[in-house]
């Protein structure tokens, strides 16, 4: 609990800061050769899932710097990410793989010739006696 209470803290902090920072630190992300992108960019990781519990992300306020970071930086924010995204592709992926076993069921099923009303009439039929004799 104390990781997520500093995030949040830390996100206050860089809501606070100027518009001149958010781009110091969207430059620094961006450049994988400038001096602190791997520290910055295991700030923002530990950092960025934690917004989503924030208020401006409850709100929908787009204007703070946290969400300029986390969401436009970062791109946290994207449906791709977010936890009920692969929650449902898991659902849709098991939804199929269950009716692609019941078709496969059916058809093996079908192609067992399964007997039925349909060879008892056959069998006893006045044709197939007639020609018996």
């Amino acid at each position: 609990m104390v990781d997520k209470a500093l995030a949040l803290d830390a996100m206050a902090k860089l809501d606070l800061e100027s518009p001149a920072e958010v781009n110091r630190v969207k430059t620094v992300y961006n450049d994988k050769d400038a001096p602190g992108h791997a520290q910055l960019k295991q700030i923002l990781k530990k950092m960025c899932p934690y917004f989503v519990d924030s208020e401006a992300y409850a709100t929908g306020n787009k204007t703070v710097n946290s969400y300029k970071v986390c969401c436009e930086v970062v791109d946290y924010c994207s449906f791709y990410v977010q936890t009920w995204f692969y929650i449902a592709c898991g659902g849709v992926g098991l939804l199929l793989i269950i009716i692609i076993l019941i078709v496969v069921f059916c058809c093996c099923c079908k192609k067992r010739g399964g007997g039925g009303k349909d060879a008892e009439s056959i069998e006893t039929s006045d044709a197939t006696e007639k020609e018996d004799y």
